[in-house]
């Protein structure tokens, strides 16, 4: 993957703290993006499968995997229809929290530090399945301490961080190891080939020999599966990584609009405007407000943890 949205700490991170947690709910057409910090994603809920770098995963609940900066992924839910979500809970570290507070640095042990050390490193992704879910726990109390984070709470944030790392670096793998399973749909692929190629010319005739089936077979099971056609898909895909340039770049919107495949700046407003209920200025005005709905409103909770 390549070419894909970059999201930045700067935007973000909604305080001085190197510290962000986000409970995220995943959508079939959420983008493919990259970060410009690390962030360590949890399965809390569902299936589905992330897309990593060059690697297809099944997910379920208590997976792990540190991302970190400049690895293009996306989760996306086993389920086509929205009953099951799939909900992600995503530990954000700038890179400044590597930069150990000179009065904290008595405190943590050389483990502790060369464990920092080792993942400040890291630049390829690893994951861990933690099939008992027995980090819920830590990942409640580093939410509680986060979210009550007062100038004597910094020394319990740095625990429990190297609790974490602690417990998940002797099982780090690359690749992820996963069990036997049954295929995937083959829609999933679709979608994502989409998601990779929203800015380029796709024919209906071009997706549906993508799977080997004919035009018409391909219409009726994508709309069968997704509940919207194989336009209305794309559409929404192509608004979806619209919504991300305008948060999250100082392009132009013009120049915006030709980055998702789209050369007419009259049906580019128009099918703006039916998406997101406003005008890409006013949506880019709007953002610099309102950081929590980034991802076309994915964020399930910035303030409550995994119960």
């Amino acid at each position: 993957m390549g070419g894909f949205p970059v999201l930045t700490a700067d935007y973000l991170f909604d305080r001085n703290s190197p510290l962000q947690m986000l409970l995220s709910e995943e959508t079939l057409t959420s983008v493919c993006h990259q970060y410009d910090f690390m962030v360590v994603a949890y399965v809390y809920e569902g299936e589905g499968i992330h897309y990593i770098a060059q690697d297809k995963i099944r997910v379920e609940p208590g997976d792990l995997f540190v991302i970190p900066p400049g690895v293009t992924h996306v989760f996306q839910p086993l389920d086509f229809t929205g009953s099951r979500p799939l909900r992600i809970l995503n530990v954000l570290l700038k890179r400044e929290v590597f930069d150990i507070p000179p009065e904290l640095t008595g405190s943590l042990s050389e483990a502790d530090l060369a464990r920092l050390a080792f993942f400040r490193k890291q630049t390829s992704w690893s994951g861990y399945k933690d099939k008992a879910m027995e980090l819920t726990d830590l990942f409640n109390n580093l939410q509680k301490t986060y979210s009550n984070q007062t100038s004597t709470s910094l020394p319990a944030m740095y625990s429990l961080l190297c609790q974490l790392f602690s417990s998940i670096d002797p099982h780090m793998q690359v690749p992820f190891h996963e069990e036997p399973q049954m295929e995937n749909d083959p829609f999933h692929d679709v979608i994502l080939f989409m998601l990779n190629h929203f800015n380029q010319r796709i024919s209906l005739q071009e997706i549906s020999r993508y799977i080997s089936i004919s035009s018409r077979h391909f219409q009726r099971l994508f709309k069968y599966k997704t509940g919207k056609s194989f336009i209305q898909m794309l559409q929404e895909i192509r608004m979806k990584y619209s919504c991300v340039f305008l948060a999250f770049t100082d392009m132009r919107i013009q120049n915006i609009a030709l980055e998702v495949g789209i050369g007419d700046m009259k049906y580019f407003y128009r099918l703006f405007r039916e998406y997101s209920g406003m005008t890409p200025a006013s949506y880019r005005h709007w953002q610099q407000y309102h950081y929590h709905s980034i991802l076309e409103g994915m964020i399930y909770s910035a303030r409550h943890s995994a119960r």
